[in-house]
């Protein structure tokens, strides 16, 4: 077998989209299969037809790959079962495995159509290859750290499970091949890994189903944070949640404030201008204006500002432009003006609360008096909040009655009556969420002082009923 050239097949493998290391990894690289004829791990057939479909070279690879005659198409089924063979039986040298994955995924990658291949490969696995079990056992091997590699097996794979024209009894290996990717992100394969994978599992709708029960959108809320600067992961991540957002059903999640998809997909938005992404959210949100929630949650996450300053952009895709345009009709036909006190108050009514314009010291300086109305009712609201089980609702809850103290007159008279101030000092002192105590502290500091730009007044606590 001759080394590797630039336009071979492995290269058109999408590991080496996940690591350009790998092209200096494999360059001029030819596996040594000889020596495992003697060690009786392989046999002389299966080392002849892998090397010979690599000796062919890509023209010739892909002129047989795209052959109608049967006797031909047999001779490719018994090379990528050679391949196969190849990937089960040495597990002394990683690379010469890797080396046929990368193959294997290269030519599907060349033309998906050529995934019918393996799928007539395990349909017939009791007389060939069970090339599922090979790539799960791959997956799990302790032998193998190598993420890349497991990445790509796990693309191979999801892609041979979700080509299948008959789901009786390849539903189970589909939520096996699930629940090992719920538990695999850092620990057996990549972030990107997983969400190439489950971009092809969630299009077969009772996978999506089983994913949702098993708590799966937890996982990719998770990711959309920790890989937020990875451009590529975001991709595949924000595509899971196009698939899901087909389903109506599954509007409630992001409906869900506490979830926070909507506002982590507009922070992408934000981070990430190019045509690609913002093509895929914008696919996300149009499935979604057929939620009023959906519609009242982007509004009050600011969406029309950051739709007015796309729109001003030059794009190479007019379909970005289009959906941009029938976006900001959606959102001006359902915008409500709603002041910074009434947003303040829909917070409280929802009992959750976030970082923003109606928590900040101006907000305070200027809204203070307001929350005298029914017997300091939001301050009772906000009071409550501070045994939410939402970390930031709790923080932020300490922040905004600290400023109540600080500005209103009687602020810390008021927060003592409500028993504020008891519950501040305990979350300051037993709160293991750094945020909560940092902002209870300061809370607390607020409340000391009686009245924040008035020390030494004297006290008027009669006035407080």
């Amino acid at each position: 077998m001759e080394g590797l050239q630039k336009e071979e097949m492995i290269y058109y493998s999408i590991g080496f989209v996940h690591d350009s290391k790998l092209m200096d990894e494999f360059e001029d690289y030819t596996p040594n299969l000889i020596q495992y004829i003697s060690l009786k791990t392989l046999k002389e057939r299966t080392i002849s037809h892998a090397a010979d479909f690599v000796k062919l070279g890509v023209e010739k690879q892909r002129e047989l790959l795209a052959t109608k005659d049967k006797e031909k198409k047999k001779l490719v089924e018994n090379y990528l079962c050679s391949m196969f063979d190849i990937i089960k039986s040495i597990v002394s040298e990683a690379k010469i495995p890797k080396y046929f994955i990368l193959l294997i995924d290269g030519i599907i990658e060349d033309d998906k159509e050529r995934i019918a291949y393996l799928v007539n490969i395990q349909k017939h696995s009791k007389s060939k290859e069970d090339i599922i079990d090979i790539l799960k056992h791959y997956l799990v091997s302790p032998q193998n750290d190598d993420f890349v590699a497991k990445d790509v097996a796990a693309h191979i794979l999801a892609q041979i499970l979700t080509a299948q024209k008959e789901m009786k009894g390849i539903e189970e290996e589909m939520k096996s091949f699930l629940s090992f990717l719920l538990n695999a992100p850092g620990k057996q394969i990549s972030s990107l890994g997983f969400s190439g994978a489950m971009m092809y599992l969630l299009k077969v709708h009772e996978i999506m189903q089983f994913f949702i029960k098993s708590d799966g959108l937890h996982l990719i809320r998770t990711l959309l944070r920790k890989e937020r600067d990875d451009k590529q992961t975001c991709y595949n991540l924000l595509t899971c949640l196009w698939i899901i957002s087909f389903k109506p059903y599954t509007h409630r999640n992001f409906e869900d404030r506490e979830n926070e998809f909507l506002e982590s997909i507009i922070k992408i938005l934000q981070l990430h201008g190019n045509e690609k992404i913002v093509r895929i959210i914008l696919y996300i949100f149009k499935n979604l204006c057929s939620s009023e929630k959906c519609i009242e949650y982007m509004l009050d996450c600011d969406l029309d500002r950051e739709v007015n300053k796309l729109l001003n952009r030059h794009w190479v895709d007019p379909e970005i432009q289009k959906y941009l345009s029938e976006l900001e009709k959606v959102l001006n036909e359902n915008y409500k003006v709603l002041n910074s006190y009434e947003k303040f108050k829909k917070q409280l009514s929802d009992g959750l609360l976030k970082w923003g314009p109606v928590h900040n010291d101006i907000f305070w300086s200027e809204h203070f008096i307001f929350c005298e109305e029914n017997d300091f009712d939001p301050i009772q609201q906000l009071c409550r909040l501070l045994y939410s089980e939402n970390e930031t609702t709790k923080a932020v809850a300490c922040y905004d009655l600290g400023q109540f103290a600080r500005y209103h007159p009687f602020g810390r008279l008021v927060l003592e009556k409500k028993g504020a101030k008891e519950k501040i000092i305990t979350l300051m002192e037993t709160s293991k969420n750094p945020e909560v105590r940092e902002q209870a502290l300061v809370a607390v500091q607020k409340i000391l002082i009686s009245d924040w730009q008035r020390i030494g007044k004297g006290s008027q606590s009669s006035l407080i009923h």
